[in-house]
């Protein structure tokens, strides 16, 4: 299958201009420090643990299927705080479609500088702490949560999450 058609055109005389480069910082709705605090302060509401054998990777004990119903349903217009352990030999990075979450923790210690993120690694045999940010009312719908590395997630280490 053809993807493109290479044209070698004659050069020409203008002077290239590089687009403007935006040099804002990245902007994110404040969560004022009492409502990560109460996040912080309470038990998951969701915990993902990963783990493999020698068939294939796994999302709590489950290996993913196009036709598996959601593994979690969230509402929309709230906070949760979710822990992703990681039972494995291996590093997992985490990965979330359509949202961000606030790392706040690594196997159970507070972490000097949280930061929002879609991807975050999960240490060998630890754990990270997250407050997932579903707030966006606009985010409906089906949706995704896997390891992030390619060959783990073709082969189980997936799951869906129903947005409502």
């Amino acid at each position: 299958m053809t993807l493109a058609d290479i044209v070698n055109l004659p050069h020409t005389d203008e002077k290239v201009v590089p687009a403007p480069r935006d040099v804002r910082a990245a902007v994110y709705k404040p969560v004022s420090p009492s409502q990560i605090a109460n996040i912080e302060s309470n038990s998951p509401d969701f915990v993902v643990t990963f783990t493999e054998d020698k068939n294939g990777f796994y999302i709590n004990g489950k290996k993913f299927g196009m036709t598996d119903p959601p593994m979690i349903t969230v509402p929309t217009g709230t906070y949760h705080h979710w822990r992703v352990v990681n039972n494995t030999n291996e590093l997992h990075p985490f990965h979330i479609h359509q949202v961000h979450f606030l790392v706040y923790a690594q196997n159970n210690a507070r972490i000097a500088h949280p930061e929002w993120l879609d991807t975050t690694n999960v240490p060998v045999k630890g754990s990270v702490d997250l407050m997932m940010d579903f707030t966006d009312p606009i985010i409906k719908g089906v949706s995704l949560f896997h390891c992030h590395l390619l060959s783990h997630e073709d082969k189980g280490m997936m799951a869906k999450i129903l947005f409502e």
